[in-house]
């Protein structure tokens, strides 16, 4: 069978992670990439004098995500720590080492430019005489011209995939008056490389860019005067701080230097003078406009062209399917790698891969033309740049409400995810009751909670709460009851993890009892109440290990019998129990939307938060020491129950019966939940119902929805 011969434009880390799926053995495909440069690795090659037209990093970066999160799938970072953050060169390492371990120097052409390539997907390209192994003659290609110093050619291909980057055109604003009679130097931040060629300078930083707070730091020890000016509705710059400081980074916003000063955006500048919009001024030796990069690729020609227009003046590329295909091309012949920015990069490339190759080899097929202009004309997106900036979810869409008008009730609320559900809820105006076992534990959490956010009279409950006693959920209802509260909000967040057996008071497993059936009751208890205060949430924090989880044991006897004595086999029937309890978690859920019917207005979801490093891994000390560097901070587990909780897409999308998981295209803290895969078995209404039943007898309800 004939390969398909896929043109890919770029030797950096998508191109190469395109080449590596499109070379292993899953798909008829052979790879070609074109790099303009003598090197491989695009952006991460270090290049001192700054005269690459493709690299932008300085000396002294660091990746802003741990090397466990950005390597690719099939080929660790080794000898590193998995959290660490590396600068550059062990980035470029590490690709090199890629391509060496997957053979695809075979594959690659340095010092080759692409010109153009025409409708019939025939490129045109030029090589530089560098090296006698640029001279090997392919077998497709026509010689057009050639001189001791080049040569051009064309070579047709069935496919190409751009992968040239975004981080060679440099975008500089045009709106700031006389800033081309300026009688100061001006350069962007691709050209900084090191902060000794800036000593005893006074530096405006234009940007509140990663790249534009990172270089204010490493400036602010060596220059005379340090000026981030920065747009005032900037929401981005704790976020950057925050990355910043992940890797390790010394920071000018740690205000440890007085010669650091954030200022407004620049109004005008008039010769030596630059004035801002505080209407303040300064005599600066320089401007560095860390201001962002441009999307181009100039060698595409006719029908392969993105829209100009678009292109030119709202700096985004239409019309690209799902970010990726060109909508003229439904055959997937026309595909760009990792245009989203806000990503990570080495996993998506990859991901993006697997889906052009099985484009390409017809094992997934696209829709129509019009199908796909349709779609993308109707996507609710901005028509900027940001266009391209990944979905993310963030604490600041939490949406923020008048004072104690709604009520939410938080189980297991004083640590971990719990804990930081409740503070972002408080701190976005809602009344919340914090219940769990430990009262001590829960003042200690609302103190915390109070100061962290700076409000002294935040308003939070505790009502004690101990699942794993029904006779403590029934009383925790009729105390709550007590209070004449509303209900709008119940997060059933609490839940433990153990190899141990135990049994509880109503002689089930512990955990089953905890994480299932205390839930079920306190639930169904509560129900009027959330019905009573339309449109009301229920939110269950399940776990992705309920897929693990074969089916639910209804046999009294066998599900109460007691875990094996040895180390391994207990820790196996701990596992196994936890894993149904978190599957009866989302078959209540199933169950409970299908008994509320499609019309409540009382919505219940149910969600992974992703592995977290939470108190449920303390009885597991050997195997939470060995997960603990790929897991996630409570903060980013907490981000999708919020969203589950709060978000208006649930109501507007009349969203119920749903399992939501954290964004795996994403790094933390961008994770906008996506709905995620659950056990078939959730799907069997006759096994949800069986459940219900159970439940109901287990918990003495005499009667439910």
């Amino acid at each position: 069978m004939k390969r398909i011969r896929v043109c890919i434009i770029g030797g950096g880390a998508s191109g190469l992670g395109c080449a590596r799926v499109l070379s292993s053995g899953e798909y008829n495909c052979e790879p070609t990439i074109f790099e303009q440069n003598s090197f491989i690795g695009g952006q991460w090659h270090y290049d001192s004098d700054g005269l690459s037209p493709t690299t932008a990093v300085y000396k002294n970066l660091k990746t802003n995500l741990p090397c466990s999160v950005m390597q690719f799938s099939d080929f660790p970072f080794t000898n590193i720590e998995p959290e660490s953050y590396i600068g550059c060169k062990e980035v470029e390492e590490y690709l090199i080492a890629y391509a060496d371990k997957f053979q695809l120097f075979k594959y690659i052409h340095l010092n080759t430019k692409v010109n153009s390539i025409d409708d019939t997907f025939t490129v045109t390209y030029t090589i530089r005489f560098n090296s006698k192994n640029e001279l090997i003659h392919r077998p497709h290609q026509t010689l057009l011209e050639e001189n001791e110093n080049y040569a051009v050619y064309s070579e047709q291909f069935d496919a190409v995939c751009v992968a040239n980057g975004h981080y060679s055109d440099t975008y500089m604003p045009n709106d700031i008056p006389g800033l081309n009679n300026q009688s100061f130097p001006i350069i962007h931040s691709r050209s900084y490389r090191d902060p000794d060629h800036y000593r005893d300078q006074c530096v405006i930083v234009v940007g509140a860019s990663q790249s534009g707070v990172d270089i204010c730091g490493e400036l602010v020890s060596v220059a005379k005067q340090v000026i981030l000016s920065m747009k005032e509705e900037n929401n981005d710059l704790n976020f950057t701080i925050d990355c910043l400081r992940q890797s390790g980074k010394t920071l000018c916003t740690n205000y440890l230097s007085t010669n650091f000063s954030i200022v407004s955006p620049i109004e005008r500048i008039d010769d030596d003078t630059v004035f801002f919009k505080n209407q303040t001024s300064i005599k600066p030796d320089l401007i560095i406009f860390a201001t962002g990069y441009e999307y181009r690729m100039p060698f595409l020609q006719g029908k392969l062209q993105v829209d100009q227009t678009r292109l030119f003046q709202n700096r985004y590329l239409y019309p690209l399917y799902k970010q990726i295909f060109h909508a003229n091309f439904p055959n997937g012949t026309l595909s760009f790698l990792t245009v989203p920015y806000r990503i990570v990069p080495f996993p998506l490339a990859e991901f993006q891969s697997h889906l052009i190759a099985r484009v390409l080899c017809g094992k997934m097929s696209l829709p129509s033309q019009d199908e796909m202009i349709c779609e993308i004309d109707n996507l609710s997106l901005p028509h900027n740049r940001t266009y391209h900036c990944m979905p993310q979810y963030s604490f600041d869409e939490i949406p923020q409400i008048e004072p104690r008008s709604r009520v939410a009730i938080v189980t297991g609320a004083n640590e971990g995810i719990g804990k930081v559900t409740t503070r972002e809820l408080v701190r976005k105006g809602w009344y919340v009751i914090v219940a769990c076992r430990n009262a001590e534990k829960a003042q200690k959490a609302i103190d915390d909670i109070r100061r962290e956010i700076n409000m002294p009279d935040a308003p939070l409950d505790f009502i004690q709460l101990n699942l794993s006693s029904l006779m403590s959920v029934r009383k925790f209802v009729d105390e709550f009851h007590e209070r004449q509260l509303p209900l709008h909000l119940l997060i059933n967040n609490a839940g433990i993890f153990g190899s141990e057996f135990e049994s509880s008071e109503c002689g089930e497993e512990l955990q089953f009892t905890t994480n299932h059936l205390g839930h079920f009751l306190l639930t169904n208890l509560l129900l009027n109440d959330l019905r009573a205060c339309i449109p009301s949430r229920i939110v269950i924090v399940s776990s992705g290990a309920h897929l693990n989880a074969p089916n639910i044991e209804f046999d009294d006897q066998i599900r109460r019998q007691p875990h094996p004595t040895s180390n391994v086999a207990k820790f196996r029937a701990g596992l196994r129990g936890y894993s149904q309890s978190k599957l009866a978690n989302v078959m209540m859920c199933t169950e409970l939307a299908h008994r509320l019917g499609p019309e409540s207005k009382v919505y219940c979801n149910t969600l992974h938060p992703g592995v977290v490093k939470s108190a449920i891994w303390n009885n597991l000390k050997w195997s939470g020491r060995l997960m603990r560097p790929f897991m996630r901070t409570v903060d980013n587990g907490a981000m999708t129950t919020l969203y589950v909780a709060t978000h208006p897409d649930i109501e507007n999308n009349n969203i119920r019966g749903t399992y939501f998981v954290p964004s795996k295209t994403l790094p933390p803290p961008y994770c906008r939940p996506a709905i995620g895969k659950t056990n078939p078995i959730t799907n069997d209404r006759e096994q949800c119902q069986r459940l219900w039943q159970l439940s109901q007898r287990l918990t003495n309800l005499t009667s439910t929805i």
